[in-house]
């Protein structure tokens, strides 16, 4: 299931998307994948998107699992790939190596509805 979960969300950073003038504060590599998650219901808590410095290197979190324990995504910041994967149940797919000096940024996007 996991692996499902990964590759909808991998697909969705590939794939170009349309303008949106309403999200214009969305990097355009990110469109897609706040579109796929508007697509799907509503999740507690709300799915987002963070923005951190990660081993010295600006990334972005992908948080839209619903569930408490669900799996999050670092992404580089062209969005061309998947850094590592946080979170879920099963411990040996948690590979992102802890960063003492990790630093949060900024929220890019939380679902608004």
């Amino acid at each position: 299931m996991k692996k499902i979960i990964f590759a909808f969300f991998t697909m969705f950073l590939f794939i170009s998307c349309h303008n949106d003038d309403d999200r214009k504060e969305i990097p355009e590599c990110l469109k897609v994948t706040v579109d796929a998650i508007l697509s799907q219901p509503v999740q507690t808590p709300r799915a987002k998107i963070e923005k951190w410095i990660y081993f010295n290197e600006e990334v972005y979190e992908i948080i839209a699992q619903n569930f408490p324990d669900g799996e999050s995504f670092i992404i580089s910041i062209d969005c061309e790939r998947t850094i590592c994967t946080t979170g879920g149940f099963d411990g040996p797919l948690n590979d992102c190596e802890i960063d003492e000096n990790a630093e949060f940024i900024e929220t890019i996007w939380t679902d608004p509805r």
